[in-house]
């Protein structure tokens, strides 16, 4: 098996600049988006749905993984690989409609599956090295990304307010909260309000 390191040592490029440095590539991509923005309430208030079922779906996933410690099958996991990654496509969406820009979601949508695919790949990969066989074969049953088929294990397991805890998630939260009180300033100093 491969290593998570030579995952990216073999990737093309592209992949390697992202792989590397995917929170520099996300805030160069959401500084430029910056540029054209027009939040308003009306575009807030489309986006706040997208955003809270985004976080739901994180909260959700948290409550579920034990990382490291095995291959999380119960919850959103039954449904898709990548729930974590899931729920921050929704609560992009939810941002980049709250702008009030609709030319920003299709552009925004594309950048989200530059940064994520290759990510996801190395986590898969990490992971494959990490459980084998057991990894592999969960890989084959549940989709990566879009959960396009009901698995009754989604049902199962036991949710824990103390895994969301451990997971800082709680800091993705404020940073949701925070980002909504700076769009609506920024759609005050605008003059869209």
């Amino acid at each position: 098996m491969s290593s998570p390191d030579s995952f990216v040592q073999n990737a093309a490029p592209w992949k390697r600049l992202i792989l590397n440095h995917r929170i520099t590539v996300s805030a160069v991509f959401g500084i430029a988006a910056l540029f054209f923005v027009r939040p308003s309430l009306q575009a807030i208030l489309c986006g706040l749905p997208l955003i809270i079922l985004g976080e739901a779906i994180r909260l959700w996933a948290s409550g579920h993984i034990h990382k490291m410690a095995e291959v999380t099958r119960t919850g959103p996991y039954a449904l898709c690989r990548h729930p974590l990654y899931l729920g921050h496509f929704f609560i992009t969406l939810g941002f980049l409609t709250a702008a009030g820009n609709l030319w920003l979601i299709p552009a925004g949508i594309v950048a989200f599956l530059l940064i994520f695919l290759p990510t996801m790949e190395r986590e898969e990969s990490f992971l494959t090295n990490q459980f084998g066989n057991e990894y592999s074969r969960y890989s084959e049953t549940v989709p990566r990304f879009l959960p396009y088929r009901w698995n009754p294990e989604a049902t199962h397991g036991t949710f824990d307010w103390q895994l969301v805890k451990r997971h800082r998630e709680w800091n993705n939260i404020y940073g949701l909260v925070g980002g909504l009180i700076a769009f609506a300033a920024l759609g005050v100093w605008l003059g869209t309000w």
